[in-house]
């Protein structure tokens, strides 16, 4: 694949020429040169036009229209969406492909690689490709968000992803229009639509977007926002579930980070052989209704495995799922940390996609164990479980971790040997190599997971 053309689509409205400067300035910086700008203006008597003049005098890659009437952020993405799919396809017929489109917030800064990277990971022809970000407080970048790939659970609960990606022009012809009835979620709305249509995911994993964060001024009306952003998002999840025929209901969560997605799993004791419940000598379940929280999960057609929290004494967790390395080397996710407080972007407190789970108390398709040709008698430890779900992921279907159940787990765990190793990376080396999809390469690896590198 040739090296594609980014066609930018960015809405201004309440622009603070200040901080657009500074988005313009990191697009001349980039050192990546196939791209054109796409300027949807909402802004009355705006200088707009003038400043991107200003940076790019008489450069054809650069488009500014202002709108007559102002009807929102997703009527002008579908105008800028629809002037770039024109000029694509007038580009197509000379042979050339026709590329993505990126959207980008008109106050962000880009780092002078994004384009580039992003080039680099459009070679496998992923249908979204997404990236890290962190904030832009005056001049200081901070509380970088590392993200994993792609995600379906943890995008249930939250837009973990955020609203910088670049988007396929095939792909935008399946999905469609942005909804212009939605102020708040209408990117997230389309990432579900997305999702639901099974397209392909590609996540950079480097902080190439920084996200302006305006001073607040009025706190209350602040706060008026984002429960409005929050009911936006909740019900265009909502939607979604619907759409796939999905039974559940949507509450929030501990914090505005995040809401809450309850399956419906009540009648889990009507259906024992759809699903094996495993559970160790010494393994006590703190939390109640826990087969009907796991149920819930495992009936979603494409998770086979689902698995829970486990805590240890002074109400820190064990494990939250777990994490691996190159060589096959697996450590409990969010080991030692306090079970009551913050981590990492909440994600010990939100169910979500994960690698594998402790085999000590899970939740498996009984069709799907079958299928697979249950666990491996050759390995040992925590190799067994690492290979079978390396399998389930193999074969398309999802490993989920619920944090809402709890247990403790009061047995020593068995040590895999070292034959087992050795015969789990033999089998899996070129997917152990990659890496751990789940889990990003910019955060600590080891025992103290979920943290930041010291650089």
């Amino acid at each position: 694949m040739e090296m594609p053309r980014f066609s930018l689509v960015v809405w201004t409205r309440e622009t603070n020429e200040v901080f657009f400067r500074d988005f313009m300035e990191s697009m001349v910086a980039q050192t990546y040169d196939n791209w054109e700008l796409y300027i949807i203006d909402e802004g009355q008597g705006s200088r707009i036009g003038t400043i991107a003049s200003e940076f790019f005098p008489e450069d054809h890659r650069v488009h500014y229209r202002q709108l007559r009437t102002n009807r929102g952020k997703a009527y002008a993405y579908n105008i800028g969406f629809h002037f770039a799919l024109v000029n694509g396809a007038k580009r197509s017929q000379s042979g050339e492909e026709p590329g993505y489109i990126l959207v980008s917030d008109q106050h962000d800064r880009l780092s002078p690689n994004a384009l580039a990277l992003m080039a680099e990971y459009a070679k496998s022809s992923p249908d979204v490709i997404y990236a890290d970000q962190d904030e832009l407080v005056g001049v200081d970048r901070m509380s970088p968000h590392f993200k994993p790939e792609f995600n379906k659970e943890l995008l249930m609960r939250r837009n973990y992803i955020g609203e910088f990606l670049a988007i396929s022009h095939s792909a935008v012809r399946r999905i469609g229009e942005f909804q212009e009835k939605l102020t708040y979620a209408t990117v997230y709305d389309y990432l579900l639509r997305a999702m639901e249509r099974e397209m392909t995911f590609v996540r950079v994993p480097a902080l190439i977007c920084h996200q302006r964060v305006i001073p607040v001024e009025n706190r209350k009306a602040y706060q008026q926002l984002q429960e409005k952003m929050m009911r936006e998002h909740r019900m265009v999840a909502e939607a979604s579930l619907r759409r796939r025929d999905i039974s559940a209901t949507l509450e929030s969560g501990s914090d505005s980070s995040y809401w809450k997605v309850n399956y419906f799993g009540e009648d889990a004791y009507a259906h024992p052989r759809d699903y094996m419940l495993l559970r160790s000598q010494g393994v006590r379940p703190l939390s109640r209704h826990n087969v009907e929280k796991m149920y819930g999960l495992l009936r979603q057609k494409d998770v086979a495995v689902v698995g829970a929290r486990f805590i240890k004494s002074g109400f820190t967790i064990d494990n939250c799922g777990y994490i691996y390395d190159e060589e096959g080397a697996t450590y409990p996710a969010f080991y030692n940390q306090k079970l009551f407080r913050p981590t990492y972007e909440q994600m010990a407190q939100i169910p979500r996609d994960v690698s594998m789970v402790d085999a000590a108390y899970c939740m498996i398709d009984a069709k799907v164990y079958r299928k697979l040709g249950g666990f491996d008698p050759k390995l040992s430890g925590r190799d067994v479980m690492l290979d079978f779900c390396l399998r389930v992921r193999k074969a398309g279907l999802r490993v989920v971790v619920n944090p809402e159940v709890i247990v403790r787990n009061n047995a020593k765990s068995i040590d895999s040997s070292q034959e087992s190793r050795e015969l789990l990376q033999q089998r899996w080396d070129e997917v152990l190599s990659l890496g751990d999809p789940m889990y990003n390469p910019n955060m600590n690896m080891g025992l103290e997971n979920f943290s930041l590198m010291q650089f």
